[in-house]
């Protein structure tokens, strides 16, 4: 019966299968030097065991020293590579140290290729067979164990301690749930290596374990690295979503900006520019109205420079958070007034510190409700009261103008449904009133006690 041969040739399939994946995953720039060194070690596995099988099916003593001394040979380039995958995994990467712990493997690899028998054994005299349960025959050697087997196991001693340390220092850095998943897979790594130890110098009479170790470590890294990768590319796709909708909201900010300049300043600026060159002809007739001309058109360079002002403090990044809210809602509607030949009563009592969240929801809506005031509302005076204390913040904005139906806003006019979600995303309470011929009255009520039943608490 060949049972151990056969399993050992599908675990060299499974080894294969999977470290030629993570070549591939390599190859396509994904964490690529974490794939490219798992893959290796997959690859050195698969090799591992494949040589291990030719021990088991060597006849002669020449034949079980050279599968043995190949065994050995590609464990020490698998000890080599494994030391790498696990510092590039746990990000602890101390390369001269790294280099010392691969040349003790280096060294431990030319003895056991100079050496007649291997480094386990300085003499096999014979080659005698074990039978197992189901009959199954397998080789150990008898022999003179090797003086330099010691230091085989120093070295190996030495790289445990190296890869044991770099995974508590991944458990301290807080990525708990893969330092103890890397550490019991390198536990029976480990466990299943030195059990062979003990077969090799007769202690143990068994089957050797260290290829179930192998593959063990192989397929729980390969279903940890392929999981953390689809979490690596699912939060890439998401900062590629989230870069997205900045850009739409970068540039949605711009052509209100370039709207709102077109509205108000460019009109503005077009009409100073018509009055200014009508000045003259106008003065020689009636020097009376060309002086009221002289006055509106100081009024609305006013106006204008006003509204300039409030573009650029809304483009620099502190303009709207280093100043209390009722200073701002005082320096907006002063633009509007000076730019619209509107009548606006501004009150604040009771302002307070606010977050910069709440205090932008305020600013915006204010903004909206009176840009919508003076392209439809046909009003003469507006009214903009602000009354907080420690817990509530209610803004109320009224106009004298031609009102509305609420239920029926055209299609394509946001506005209000903006001014909602504002609201909304703060936990604050919106409300409008508006009637045909009777004006219109918006309500903004945000409180810390509204808040905390919104979250829950």
């Amino acid at each position: 019966m060949t049972l151990i041969p056969t399993i050992l040739n599908i675990f060299a399939g499974i080894c294969l299968y999977v470290g030629l994946l993570h070549l591939l995953i390599a190859s396509r720039r994904l964490q690529s030097t974490l794939h490219f060194c798992f893959g290796l070690v997959c690859l050195i596995s698969v090799s591992y065991i494949l040589a291990v099988i030719l021990k088991y099916k060597a006849t002669n003593v020449e034949d079980y020293i050279n599968a043995r001394k190949l065994v050995s040979s590609l464990g020490y380039i698998y000890g080599v590579f494994t030391v790498w995958f696990v510092a590039v995994y746990t990000k602890v990467k101390p390369v001269r140290l790294i280099l010392a712990l691969n040349s003790l493997y280096v060294i431990c690899l030319l003895i056991n290729e100079i050496s007649p028998s291997g480094i386990q054994y300085s003499h096999i005299s014979t080659v005698s067979s074990i039978s197992l349960p189901w009959g199954e025959l397998i080789r150990r050697p008898e022999g003179t164990l090797n003086p330099l087997f010691v230091f085989q196991f120093l070295t190996l001693i030495s790289n445990i301690g190296f890869i044991f340390y770099i995974c508590y220092r991944q458990y301290q850095r807080g990525e708990k749930r893969a330092a103890l998943i890397l550490c019991l897979s390198l536990v029976i790594v480990v466990g299943t290596i030195q059990h062979d130890y003990l077969v090799d110098v007769g202690i143990i009479k068994s089957i050797y374990l260290a290829e179930y170790g192998f593959l063990f470590l192989v397929v729980i890294m390969s279903l940890r690295l392929t999981n953390e990768l689809m979490e690596a590319v699912k939060l890439r796709e998401q900062l590629i979503e989230s870069e997205q909708l900045r850009k739409i909201a970068v540039d949605m900010e711009r052509n209100r900006l370039a709207r709102d300049l077109h509205d108000s300043v460019s009109q503005t600026l077009f009409t100073v520019a018509i009055i200014a060159e009508a000045l003259p002809r106008v003065w020689k007739r009636n020097p009376e109205t060309a002086q009221e001309g002289l006055k509106e058109l100081a009024q609305m360079t006013q106006g204008a420079l006003a509204e300039m002002r409030n573009f650029l403090f809304e483009l620099r990044p502190s303009g709207l958070t280093d100043k209390p809210l009722g200073e701002l809602l005082q320096q907006l509607t002063k633009g509007i007034q000076r730019r619209a030949s509107l009548q606006v009563i501004t009150t604040v009592e009771g302002d307070r510190l606010l977050s910069n969240e709440v205090k932008l929801v305020f600013y915006r809506i204010t903004q909206e409700a009176l840009n919508n005031i003076i392209k439809y509302a046909q009003a003469t005076q507006v009214s903009v009261n602000l009354h907080g204390n420690s817990q509530k913040m209610v803004l109320q904005i009224s106009d004298n103008g031609c009102g509305f139906d609420p239920n029926k806003i055209p299609s394509g006019h946001l506005g209000i449904a903006i001014m909602k979600e504002r609201a909304e995303s703060i936990g604050a309470i919106f409300h409008l009133s508006s009637y045909p011929g009777e004006g219109t009255e918006i309500v903004l009520s945000w409180s810390t006690v509204l808040l905390k039943i919104g979250s829950g608490e």
